[in-house]
């Protein structure tokens, strides 16, 4: 994990060594992005033809990007909803639908929410005019939601803000789960790259994980 973009591809070819991307800076996080179709694929049975709405500061999100490109490989459809300086146009050339309406993700499978990271922010930008007003544009209520539908949150959550606490406590929230499967995978990925030859997997035992 590094914060400039491309420093494992630097690594990698520095080294002979596998390297995997824990996430540099706002470029990409092939680790989750895998945790979280293996959620997905755990609770809902598929991802081919799944609809996932993206909401929140995809602009800063590597893990946006990661999660885009591997939903669109399974066959899946992305809506992308948030505040227009915080939706990067060229992001539509990856097959993603935009829109400013929060009301977008009533038509959604999955409604994945992203935090503010201003830690990526540039110093003095205005992306929102507060926090107060994000939250009522582009929170995720209770009231946003139709029953049945999942939510997915990669974490650090700001409750409140992006999230409401009712949605991020609910039997529909797959947050619990995604942690969960996040251990399972990266020791997947890293068992994968240290081990040679077929690899049994009990798969009755991994779902439970989910």
């Amino acid at each position: 994990r590094h914060p400039q973009i491309g420093a494992p591809q630097l690594v990698a070819r520095a080294t002979a060594a596998h390297v995997v991307n824990a996430g540099d800076g706002k470029h990409q996080h092939p680790t989750q992005a895998l945790l979280d179709l293996y959620t997905m694929r755990a609770h809902l049975g598929r991802l081919e033809a799944l609809h996932v709405a993206i909401v929140g500061d995809v602009l800063h999100s590597r893990v946006a990007r990661s999660l885009i490109q591997a939903l669109g490989l399974m066959g899946a459809h992305v809506t992308l909803v948030g505040p227009p300086a915080l939706l990067p146009r060229e992001i539509e050339a990856m097959g993603c639908e935009t829109t400013t309406d929060i009301a977008a993700i009533g038509g959604a499978d999955v409604v994945y929410i992203l935090r503010m990271q201003r830690e990526r922010m540039h110093e003095g930008a205005n992306y929102v005019p507060s926090l107060r007003e994000y939250t009522a544009r582009w929170g995720v209520t209770p009231e946003r939601l139709r029953p049945g539908q999942k939510v997915m949150h990669p974490g650090p959550m700001n409750r409140g803000v992006e999230i409401d606490p009712r949605v991020a406590d609910h039997a529909d929230a797959l947050i619990e789960s995604q942690v969960r499967a996040g251990l399972v995978t990266r020791m997947a990925v890293l068992y994968d790259l240290l081990t040679t030859g077929p690899v049994e997997i009990k798969t009755e035992s991994v779902m439970e994980v989910a």
